[in-house]
């Protein structure tokens, strides 16, 4: 893999995790966490699942919309396994 197809997988990855986090609601990961979820979902899809569209536009040999999905249910993996985690609130009634 040359350093351009790098690039290319990271801005990819990038898009594709920052859509998904805005479908979804989860997050905010950050542009890290986005880059991860996108590579991740790009893994998930094209080489655990081996799924991919007929006829998806393909970009560096990454196909967008299969990523995009991949990425989504990436996404909703990760915000139920970190729904439990973090500082609990408390919520009450405000008194009249």
């Amino acid at each position: 893999m040359s350093v351009t197809q790098l690039i290319i997988y990271l801005v990819i990855a990038a898009i594709v995790g920052l859509l998904a986090e805005r479908l979804v609601g989860a997050g905010p990961w950050g542009l890290i966490g986005n880059i991860v979820v996108g590579l991740l979902g790009i893994w998930v899809m094209l080489n655990v699942i081996k799924f991919q569209l007929s006829g998806d536009p393909v970009i560096g040999g990454v196909p967008i919309i299969t990523s995009i999905l991949g990425a989504i249910l990436v996404d909703v993996v990760l915000s139920l396994i970190m729904r439990g985690r973090g500082p609990r609130r408390t919520w009450s009634r405000r008194r009249i």
